[in-house]
């Protein structure tokens, strides 16, 4: 059953699986999330082309996408510059949309705000490893 509370969590899960409602821009008022029809909205993400995309083609996040069997494929999900920063944060947004396709959202978001992470976490970064900071912290 669908309360309001999931509602308008889910509106919290940006078009590419990224939970908003832990983004730091997002908690610190400066982003409203990427579904927000303000100028405050994907303030950090504002060449993003997943979300045209996925409006577009009314999907509500990558995981209905029919036009790819996987976000891997997508040219759109995967720029250059977004594997670069996935790869020294180890993070992985596909995870998400994954967890989406087989959990549903209401599962994901809250996984995602029990853990208060944006984005999935594969491993401890290369910067966490440096600066001392452990993802189970």
């Amino acid at each position: 059953m669908e309360t309001e509370q999931v509602k308008k969590d889910e509106n919290l899960i940006g078009y590419c699986g990224i939970y908003c409602g832990a983004c730091p821009s997002f908690t610190s008022g400066e982003c409203e999330s990427c579904r927000a029809k303000s100028e405050k909205s994907a303030v950090r993400y504002k060449a993003c082309k997943v979300k045209p995309c996925c409006i577009e083609n009314g999907f509500f996040t990558c995981a209905d996408c029919t036009i790819y069997a996987s976000t891997k494929e997508c040219k759109k999900y995967n720029p250059l510059l977004l594997k670069i920063a996935s790869w020294v944060e180890s993070t992985n947004r596909s995870k998400a949309i994954e967890m989406i396709k087989i959990k549903g959202l209401a599962e994901t978001i809250a996984f995602m705000d029990e853990k208060q992470w944006a984005c999935f976490k594969v491993k401890d970064s290369f910067l966490n490893k440096r600066y001392g900071k452990r993802m189970n912290e």
